[in-house]
């Protein structure tokens, strides 16, 4: 009883201090009290919770919270209230008063409701609202958003919770229409208004300064100073000049009456925001003239400027300039035909239509151009067109993301009963990932017959040059511990012995195997012509459900002990106990030889094949249906990330379309790079058409750390 009184005595005491008129006191807060207080410190907010005898008239309710606000202003930044009430019973008499608010609120979280509950006309019945709507969409929509919004909101004035009754209705349908007609009829008139009262202006400022200057754009004197680059301007300069493309370009009027023209220059190292004030009328007039597309040299100081909070560049002399544009030089008949081009279609590796694409093939006098987006051929239309309208032959293609949906498990197939054999599981550390230009810095092997390791073979290999960080931070192998070690041909000599004719087992066996026919030909062997297993490919056959396949994952599945992944020895440990695990799943599945172990080829989870790029280009129309297909089918039942294309579904389909080796991204690259000459030829002749990267693109791959020496790059293309 003590709390209820303290509360009813604070709330009287509360509505004094905000001056509630006598009749509201009387009438709306009678037996009202203070529930609760609730205090948060960090954001500066207080909340109270009242607890009164029935819903208030929202204009009192209104009137309570813009005084609240006002009277504890200096002490909190938010106040905020709930209303609790002993008897709800007024609820359909107010709710109409409510509803605007409450579709406010609402609105402000969920703007996609408002169109919605802007046309409603609310009956709060039985506390039940009907709901109208102009489709089923809207009323899916409408039930899972409104709900529970709509009762939280309404819980904070002291309504009860209500249920929603949905109805799809043509007659509202007709309605939305309507409004929506008269809404586009007013804003057309408003903006024939608009346009009117800028003509009106523009009329008045040529008669004030006469007519815009024609010709080409000059403010101040010539410029013959040298453009620096935008991107060394660090601080503030007092006489610089640059020169680029307008992007940006607007007009301002000033109090003082005067003009400002406000325009953002790049010079594609960076972008740079301009002003220029005008000093006379004919200025003013002048400034009509610049507008986005065009191209100057701008002169001026450099300052920090305060409204934009950025430096900005108070232009003194600008000139307009003609762009210098890219030509290509070579005579008829030598020009090329670019085979790789996106447009805006291809996502985050374009930012030219297709049209823009083949009007420069035009201007450079090329006679054809392909299109190759990526997995796409939304440009086509288009490219059509404007193939049409330019005289340039458009070649349809595509840069697709090929898998290999025939990688083999096994290699040097041999009719030996898996059961009986004995394995050498075997691993290498390399100084890089190309087999042809690294060398072996580490091979450990582990001999095993039925699940026991019988023998250890672990040596470092001395490769006589520091190793790149990259691979001391991956490995963990120094310098100092390879000082002593043999040169790699005798680790490998050593391991040939060791290994006899064993079947092989390796972790990604392409990789490794690739290492070892490479250091087996410097020495004068043939390549190894043991059996060969890959446990990677393997464990996609066996184990399509987990999410990938690496040998830490794979361990981590059948609690094997991995102590130092990408170390070989513990590694080959590991991978030993694994492939031994495999085996004898293998053989539950049937696969009792070597010689069966590819018999499944391409009817595992392709999703965890990792994608190279190829170009696909098309001969004629038998090759575009062929194209639709593919791309058509990559979307639709190969698509995991980016739309794939099986290699056999490329055989399938191949009629009719030349096939390029792409990008660094491609097969043929990463053949090169990794494994031997020979693979590479053999990549090389499925491909009609070869990628030969520009500079640019080798000096990038250069500084990235697996391709640290650039006279590799050079070589493979020389070798190509």
């Amino acid at each position: 009883m003590t709390s209820t009184t303290n509360g009813m005595d604070r709330f009287e005491l509360l509505l004094k201090h905000l001056e509630v008129p006598t009749e509201w006191m009387e009438r709306y807060f009678t037996h009202g009290e203070i529930d609760k207080l609730s205090v948060f410190r960090s954001e500066r907010r207080w909340h109270f919770d009242f607890l009164l005898d029935g819903i208030l008239p929202y204009q009192v309710y209104e009137w309570l919270e813009e005084r609240l606000k006002a009277h504890f202003q200096a002490v909190v930044s938010q106040i905020t209230f709930t209303v609790h009430v002993r008897d709800a019973s007024g609820a359909e008499h107010f709710f109409s008063d409510y509803w605007q608010p409450v579709c406010e609120r609402i609105c402000n979280e969920f703007p996609a409701l408002k169109v919605c509950l802007q046309r409603q006309n609310p009956q709060l019945n039985e506390r039940q609202l009907m709901i109208s709507t102009t489709s089923d969409t809207e009323a899916g929509l409408i039930k899972r958003k409104l709900p529970k919004v709509l009762n939280e909101k309404l819980r904070t004035f002291g309504f009860p919770p209500i249920s929603l009754e949905i109805k799809v209705s043509s007659e509202e349908r007709t309605k939305a229409y309507d409004s929506f007609v008269k809404q586009r009829e007013a804003e057309d008139k408003q903006k024939v208004a608009q346009a009117m009262i800028e003509m009106q202006k523009m009329k008045e400022t040529e008669h004030a300064g006469g007519d815009v200057p024609q010709g080409p754009f000059k403010i101040g004197y010539d410029i013959h100073d040298e453009p620096v680059s935008i991107e060394t301007i660090q601080d503030e300069e007092r006489r610089i000049t640059i020169q680029g493309y307008i992007f940006d370009s607007e007009m301002r009027e000033l109090r003082s009456g005067r003009t400002l023209l406000l325009f953002k220059i790049t010079d594609y190292s960076d972008s740079l925001m301009v002003k220029v004030f005008s000093r006379d009328k004919e200025d003013a007039a002048k400034f009509a003239q610049m507008h986005k597309g065009m191209w100057a040299k701008v002169r001026g100081g450099v300052q920090n400027d305060s409204f934009a909070r950025d430096l900005v560049m108070i232009a003194n002399d600008i000139e307009e300039i003609t762009p210098d544009v890219k030509k290509d030089t070579a005579p008829e008949g030598h020009k090329r035909i670019e085979l790789h081009a996106h447009t805006v279609m291809s996502q985050m590796d374009s930012v030219v239509t297709a049209s823009a694409l083949i009007k420069r093939a035009k201007q450079w006098g090329h006679s054809a151009i392909a299109i190759t987006d990526h997995g796409v051929a939304q440009s086509y239309p288009e490219a059509y067109t404007a193939g049409q309208k330019n005289g340039v032959k458009v070649i349809y293609g595509v840069e697709a993301n090929l898998i290999d949906d025939g990688v083999p498990i096994a290699y040097n197939l041999a009719h030996r009963q898996l059961a009986d054999e004995t394995y050498v599981v075997f691993d290498v550390e390399t100084t890089g990932l190309s087999a042809v230009y690294d060398t072996i810095i580490e091979l450990a092997a582990v001999k095993i017959k039925n699940g026991e390791v019988l023998e250890k073979f672990d040596q470092f290999a001395n490769p006589h040059h520091p190793l790149p960080q990259k691979i001391i931070e991956l490995t963990s192998i120094t310098d100092e511990m390879l000082t002593d070690a043999p040169d790699a041909d005798q680790v490998v000599q050593e391991f040939k012995h060791f290994a006899g004719d064993a079947v092989l087992v390796a972790h990604n066996a392409t990789f490794d195997m690739g290492f070892l026919n490479t250091a087996y030909q410097k020495l004068g062997y043939e390549k190894a012509d043991n059996p060969v297993i890959d446990t990677l490919e393997l464990g996609r056959f066996l184990y399509p459900e987990f999410k990938n396949h690496k040998l830490d994952t794979l361990c981590k599945a059948f609690n094997i002990e991995l102590t130092h992944h990408h170390r070989a020895i513990y590694d080959t440990e590991a991978t030993g106990y694994l492939a031994w695990k495999m085996l004898k799943d293998a053989a539950e599945k049937g696969m009792q030889y070597h010689d069966q172990l590819n018999d499944n080829l391409g009817k595992g989870n392709l999703d965890r094949i990792r994608p190279s790029h190829i170009i696909l280009l098309v001969k004629n129309q038998i090759g575009l249906k062929n194209l639709y297909k593919l791309i058509s089918l990559s979307h639709v039942k190969y698509f995991y990330r980016v739309p794939r294309i099986p290699r056999s579904l490329l055989t399938k389909y191949r009629e009719g379309i030349l096939v390029g080796s792409g990008c660094d991204k491609g097969e043929l690259f990463e053949t090169m790079m990794q494994k031997s000459a020979e693979l590479a030829e053999k990549s090389l002749s499925s491909t009609i058409t070869l990628k030969y990267s520009r500079r640019p693109t080798i000096n990038i791959l250069s500084r990235k750390e697996s391709f640290a020496m650039n006279w590799r790059l050079k070589m493979l293309w020389s070798s190509l």
